[in-house]
Protein backbone atom coordinates (compact mmCIF):
# COMPACT_ATOMS: atom_id res chain seq x y z
CA UNK A 1 0.00 0.00 0.00
CA UNK A 2 1.33 3.42 -0.79
CA UNK A 3 1.78 5.55 1.63
CA UNK A 4 1.91 8.73 -0.19
CA UNK A 5 -0.80 11.05 -0.06
CA UNK A 6 -0.16 13.43 -3.28
CA UNK A 7 1.75 12.79 -6.97
CA UNK A 8 4.81 14.40 -5.48
CA UNK A 9 5.29 12.51 -2.49
CA UNK A 10 5.01 9.66 -4.39
CA UNK A 11 7.90 10.93 -6.59
CA UNK A 12 9.62 11.92 -4.14
CA UNK A 13 9.54 8.54 -2.51
CA UNK A 14 10.24 7.40 -5.83
CA UNK A 15 13.09 9.65 -6.49
CA UNK A 16 14.87 8.44 -3.51
CA UNK A 17 14.38 4.57 -4.63
CA UNK A 18 16.09 5.62 -8.11
CA UNK A 19 18.97 7.05 -6.77
CA UNK A 20 21.61 5.23 -8.46
CA UNK A 21 20.53 6.27 -11.69
CA UNK A 22 22.39 9.47 -13.32
CA UNK A 23 20.11 12.72 -12.51
CA UNK A 24 18.96 13.20 -16.12
CA UNK A 25 17.87 9.39 -16.53
CA UNK A 26 15.96 9.36 -13.16
CA UNK A 27 13.94 12.80 -13.83
CA UNK A 28 12.99 12.04 -17.10
CA UNK A 29 11.66 8.51 -15.22
CA UNK A 30 9.79 11.49 -12.68
CA UNK A 31 8.41 13.38 -15.38
CA UNK A 32 6.91 10.76 -17.14
CA UNK A 33 5.33 9.10 -14.35
CA UNK A 34 4.08 12.82 -13.05
CA UNK A 35 2.55 13.29 -16.64
CA UNK A 36 0.52 9.55 -16.15
CA UNK A 37 -0.29 9.75 -12.69
CA UNK A 38 -1.83 13.50 -13.42
CA UNK A 39 -3.40 12.88 -16.49
CA UNK A 40 -5.34 9.87 -14.30
CA UNK A 41 -6.34 12.45 -11.67
CA UNK A 42 -8.02 14.45 -14.25
CA UNK A 43 -9.45 11.38 -16.26
CA UNK A 44 -10.85 9.33 -13.46
CA UNK A 45 -11.84 12.45 -11.62
CA UNK A 46 -10.10 11.40 -8.46
CA UNK A 47 -8.07 12.80 -6.07
CA UNK A 48 -4.50 12.49 -6.15
CA UNK A 49 -4.32 10.47 -3.08
CA UNK A 50 -7.11 8.34 -4.31
CA UNK A 51 -4.91 7.56 -7.79
CA UNK A 52 -1.26 6.98 -5.78
CA UNK A 53 -3.37 4.66 -3.52
CA UNK A 54 -4.60 2.86 -6.46
CA UNK A 55 -1.03 3.04 -8.14
CA UNK A 56 1.67 0.58 -7.82
CA UNK A 57 3.85 1.06 -5.11
CA UNK A 58 7.50 3.39 -5.22
CA UNK A 59 9.13 0.21 -4.82
CA UNK A 60 7.93 -2.09 -7.16
CA UNK A 61 8.04 0.83 -9.80
CA UNK A 62 11.69 1.41 -9.21
CA UNK A 63 12.64 -1.93 -9.33
CA UNK A 64 10.98 -2.35 -12.77
CA UNK A 65 12.82 0.84 -13.66
CA UNK A 66 16.12 0.04 -12.60
CA UNK A 67 16.02 -3.79 -14.36
CA UNK A 68 14.21 -2.29 -17.81
CA UNK A 69 17.70 0.04 -17.51
CA UNK A 70 20.03 -2.87 -16.96
CA UNK A 71 18.28 -4.49 -19.84
CA UNK A 72 18.53 -1.70 -22.22
CA UNK A 73 22.31 -1.17 -21.26
CA UNK A 74 23.17 -4.77 -21.55
CA UNK A 75 21.29 -4.71 -25.43
CA UNK A 76 23.19 -1.37 -26.02
CA UNK A 77 26.75 -2.77 -25.31
CA UNK A 78 26.14 -6.06 -27.13
CA UNK A 79 24.82 -4.47 -30.06
CA UNK A 80 27.58 -1.50 -30.44
CA UNK A 81 30.30 -3.63 -32.09
CA UNK A 82 33.83 -2.24 -30.31
CA UNK A 83 35.60 -1.68 -33.05
CA UNK A 84 38.89 -0.37 -32.73
CA UNK A 85 39.24 -3.07 -29.50
CA UNK A 86 38.52 -6.06 -32.10
CA UNK A 87 41.28 -4.64 -34.32
CA UNK A 88 43.49 -4.62 -31.30
CA UNK A 89 43.40 -7.97 -30.27
CA UNK A 90 43.64 -9.00 -33.35
CA UNK A 91 46.87 -7.19 -34.10
CA UNK A 92 48.08 -9.17 -31.20
CA UNK A 93 46.99 -12.45 -32.25
CA UNK A 94 47.15 -12.81 -35.83
CA UNK A 95 51.06 -11.85 -36.34
CA UNK A 96 51.72 -15.33 -34.47
CA UNK A 97 50.91 -16.99 -37.82
CA UNK A 98 52.87 -15.20 -39.89
CA UNK A 99 56.10 -15.32 -37.89
CA UNK A 100 56.20 -18.62 -37.25
CA UNK A 101 57.11 -18.66 -40.86
CA UNK A 102 60.81 -18.60 -40.37
CA UNK A 103 61.16 -21.60 -39.23
CA UNK A 104 60.30 -23.61 -42.66
CA UNK A 105 62.52 -21.21 -44.43
CA UNK A 106 65.26 -20.77 -41.69
CA UNK A 107 65.62 -17.38 -42.36
CA UNK A 108 63.96 -14.68 -41.32
CA UNK A 109 62.89 -12.12 -44.30
CA UNK A 110 63.46 -8.72 -42.05
CA UNK A 111 61.11 -6.91 -45.02
CA UNK A 112 58.71 -9.42 -45.32
CA UNK A 113 58.18 -9.76 -41.35
CA UNK A 114 59.04 -6.05 -40.09
CA UNK A 115 55.10 -5.28 -41.20
CA UNK A 116 53.63 -8.12 -38.60
CA UNK A 117 56.01 -7.28 -35.77
CA UNK A 118 55.47 -4.23 -35.84
CA UNK A 119 51.93 -4.52 -35.61
CA UNK A 120 52.26 -7.15 -33.02
CA UNK A 121 54.37 -4.42 -30.88
CA UNK A 122 51.42 -1.59 -31.67
CA UNK A 123 48.26 -4.06 -31.04
CA UNK A 124 50.05 -5.30 -27.31
CA UNK A 125 50.99 -2.02 -26.57
CA UNK A 126 47.59 -0.33 -26.83
CA UNK A 127 45.71 -3.83 -25.68
CA UNK A 128 47.82 -3.49 -22.24
CA UNK A 129 48.60 0.20 -22.06
CA UNK A 130 45.63 2.08 -23.25
CA UNK A 131 42.93 -0.72 -22.73
CA UNK A 132 44.22 -1.68 -19.54
CA UNK A 133 41.19 0.59 -17.48
CA UNK A 134 38.69 0.61 -20.33
CA UNK A 135 37.48 -3.05 -19.57
CA UNK A 136 34.14 -3.53 -20.38
CA UNK A 137 32.11 -6.51 -19.93
CA UNK A 138 31.69 -7.29 -23.65
CA UNK A 139 35.37 -6.71 -24.26
CA UNK A 140 36.09 -9.27 -21.21
CA UNK A 141 34.36 -11.62 -23.34
CA UNK A 142 36.19 -10.89 -26.19
CA UNK A 143 39.24 -11.01 -24.10
CA UNK A 144 38.47 -14.62 -23.08
CA UNK A 145 37.42 -15.71 -26.37
CA UNK A 146 40.72 -14.48 -27.79
CA UNK A 147 42.89 -16.54 -25.01
CA UNK A 148 41.25 -19.64 -26.15
CA UNK A 149 42.52 -18.82 -29.69
CA UNK A 150 45.73 -18.49 -28.51
CA UNK A 151 45.84 -22.18 -27.46
CA UNK A 152 45.90 -23.63 -30.90
CA UNK A 153 47.73 -20.66 -32.60
CA UNK A 154 50.90 -22.62 -30.78
CA UNK A 155 50.32 -25.51 -32.76
CA UNK A 156 51.54 -23.73 -35.76
CA UNK A 157 55.00 -23.17 -34.75
CA UNK A 158 55.36 -26.77 -33.85
CA UNK A 159 54.03 -28.09 -36.84
CA UNK A 160 56.59 -26.47 -39.25
CA UNK A 161 59.00 -27.07 -36.44
CA UNK A 162 58.55 -30.78 -37.30
CA UNK A 163 58.03 -30.41 -41.29
CA UNK A 164 61.74 -28.72 -41.67
CA UNK A 165 63.31 -31.32 -39.81
CA UNK A 166 61.21 -34.18 -41.73
CA UNK A 167 62.23 -32.30 -45.06
CA UNK A 168 66.30 -31.50 -44.04
CA UNK A 169 66.80 -34.41 -41.71
CA UNK A 170 68.40 -32.52 -39.14
CA UNK A 171 68.20 -29.95 -36.44
CA UNK A 172 69.18 -26.37 -37.62
CA UNK A 173 70.61 -24.01 -34.55
CA UNK A 174 68.26 -21.08 -35.62
CA UNK A 175 65.04 -22.88 -35.87
CA UNK A 176 65.56 -23.86 -32.10
CA UNK A 177 66.64 -20.42 -30.71
CA UNK A 178 64.17 -19.19 -32.73
CA UNK A 179 60.91 -21.94 -31.60
CA UNK A 180 62.48 -21.12 -28.06
CA UNK A 181 62.08 -17.09 -28.20
CA UNK A 182 58.90 -17.73 -30.32
CA UNK A 183 57.20 -19.97 -27.41
CA UNK A 184 58.59 -17.42 -24.88
CA UNK A 185 56.84 -14.04 -26.57
CA UNK A 186 53.60 -16.47 -26.91
CA UNK A 187 53.78 -17.14 -23.33
CA UNK A 188 54.08 -13.90 -22.31
CA UNK A 189 51.73 -12.30 -24.10
CA UNK A 190 49.21 -14.68 -23.16
CA UNK A 191 49.53 -14.90 -19.79
CA UNK A 192 49.35 -10.60 -20.21
CA UNK A 193 46.17 -11.56 -21.73
CA UNK A 194 44.56 -13.62 -19.01
CA UNK A 195 46.13 -11.44 -16.01
CA UNK A 196 44.18 -9.00 -17.99
CA UNK A 197 40.85 -10.64 -18.01
CA UNK A 198 41.06 -11.71 -14.54
CA UNK A 199 41.91 -8.36 -13.04
CA UNK A 200 38.81 -7.34 -15.13
CA UNK A 201 36.37 -9.99 -13.52
CA UNK A 202 37.72 -9.00 -10.07
CA UNK A 203 36.65 -5.66 -11.23
CA UNK A 204 33.44 -6.66 -12.24
CA UNK A 205 33.45 -9.19 -9.00
CA UNK A 206 34.09 -5.92 -6.37
CA UNK A 207 31.68 -3.56 -8.31
CA UNK A 208 28.60 -6.09 -7.86
CA UNK A 209 28.68 -5.83 -4.22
Amino acid sequence: MNKSHTVEDYLNELEYQLRELPADERRAHLNEIRDHLMELVAEEGKTEQQIVYSFMSPEQLSQEILQEEQTSRQKKEFAIPDYWYGVTVISVIAPFGALALPLIFENIDIGLFLPFLLQFIVGAGVLFGYYKNKMTTKRGHILRKSGRVMIPVLALPFGLFSLNIMQTGELAAFNVAYLVCYVLVWACTYLSMRSLYLNHVKIVELSSY
